[in-house]
This record gives C-alpha cells, sequence and structure tokens, in this order.
C-alpha cells in the first residue's frame, strides 16, 4: 500500500510509474505536491535508485530520464499484471486479484489495494464482515497505515483454487529470480 510519508523511494517510483521523468520534471511534481528535495539531493537519490534496479536511467541528451526498472514494480502492479495474463475474462480478474491478495496477506483485502492493482471494482468478491474488516483496519494503522473508516474490504472464500495458487507462486519465482528452478513439466512412465 503507498504510503508517501514513509518512504521515499516508492514516492519516487510512484510518480515514474505513472510517465518517464527527467530530474528536472520529477523535481516540479514533487514541489506541486509539497515535498520540497533539493536538486541535487534528488540527482543522487536516482542514481541511487538507478544503481540498485529500482529505476532504469536512459540518456536522452542533454537530459538523463528515469523509468522504473521491471525488479522495482509493487506486490500489487505484479498481482494485477498477473491476473490479467492468466484470467482473459475482465470480469472475473478483479475477483481474481482479491483471492490472490487474501492468499497472501491472510486477512480481507480493501478496495484501494484492488485499485493499486488496476482494477475499479471487486467482481462478485464478498464483503468482509464489520468487525473483522475493523480488526485489520485496527492493526494496520498500528503500523501507520491509515484506512478511512468507511473503506470497504473483501474476502473469497475458495478453499482449493489452482489459479490462485500458481499466481502466488509465480510471484515468489519471478520475484527472486528463481524460474530456472522451476520444472514446467513432469515426466510421465509408461508402463
Amino acid at each position: 500500500m503507498f504510503v508517501p510519508e514513509r518512504n521515499l523511494k516508492d514516492l519516487i517510483v510512484h510518480y515514474v510509474q505513472q510517465k518517464e521523468q527527467s530530474i528536472s520534471s520529477l523535481t516540479r511534481t514533487l514541489q506541486k505536491d509539497g515535498f520540497r528535495f533539493h536538486r541535487l539531493f534528488l540527482t543522487g537519490y536516482l542514481k541511487a535508485l538507478s544503481d540498485t534496479g529500482h529505476l532504469r536511467e536512459k540518456e536522452i541528451p542533454p537530459a538523463k530520464v528515469y523509468t522504473v526498472s521491471v525488479r522495482a514494480q509493487s506486490l500489487y502492479g505484479a498481482v494485477g499484471d498477473l491476473v490479467r495474463e492468466v484470467e482473459r475474462d475482465p470480469v472475473r480478474q478483479p475477483r481474481l486479484a482479491v483471492a490472490v491478495l487474501h492468499r497472501i496477506f491472510r486477512r480481507p483485502v480493501f478496495l484501494r489495494e484492488v485499485r493499486e492493482c488496476g482494477f475499479d471494482d471487486v467482481g462478485d468478491a464478498l464483503s468482509a464482515p464489520k468487525e473483522e474488516r475493523e480488526e485489520v483496519r485496527r492493526a494496520l494503522a498500528e503500523l501507520g497505515l491509515k484506512i478511512p473508516i468507511n473503506e470497504p474490504a473483501y474476502v473469497v472464500d475458495d478453499k482449493r483454487n489452482e489459479v490462485r495458487d500458481a499466481i502466488v507462486a509465480r510471484l515468489l519465482v519471478e520475484k527472486y529470480g528463481m524460474r530456472e528452478l522451476v520444472v514446467d513439466t513432469t515426466q510421465t512412465r509408461l508402463a
């Protein structure tokens, strides 16, 4: 969940995800939203993010332009992309995204999280019981994540869902670069 007060890296990645930006345009965007950083500080910070693989740096003389690298994608963005890749029916995609996030977090999923996956609604996902939603809201507030009281939360009660579980597995494999360790086929013995 994006909380700009907690992490400058997430704030910059959020802006650069919307469109590639030069140092000057990013400085102006940050200042417009009330975040004042000296241009030299921002230049160094962007270089560090580029060096660590969070951003990609392109030379477009006389400027350097920054874009988000594939590695820097948020969990929500990755879930949204994989759901759209696996489930072609746009009506069923939001429910699958809720199922994946519910499986990962083992708690109700708030509407803003579904929106960060790139979906505007939740399909036919069930509303979480009020008590459970409030308990999760309080727990997230203790971590500094403020969720409005009227924010709806959803659950999916699938006990077994192979598509959901395959997406969770792919998220882990891709995050940790373990694709070579995954065997895609199983060998069958002929009698």
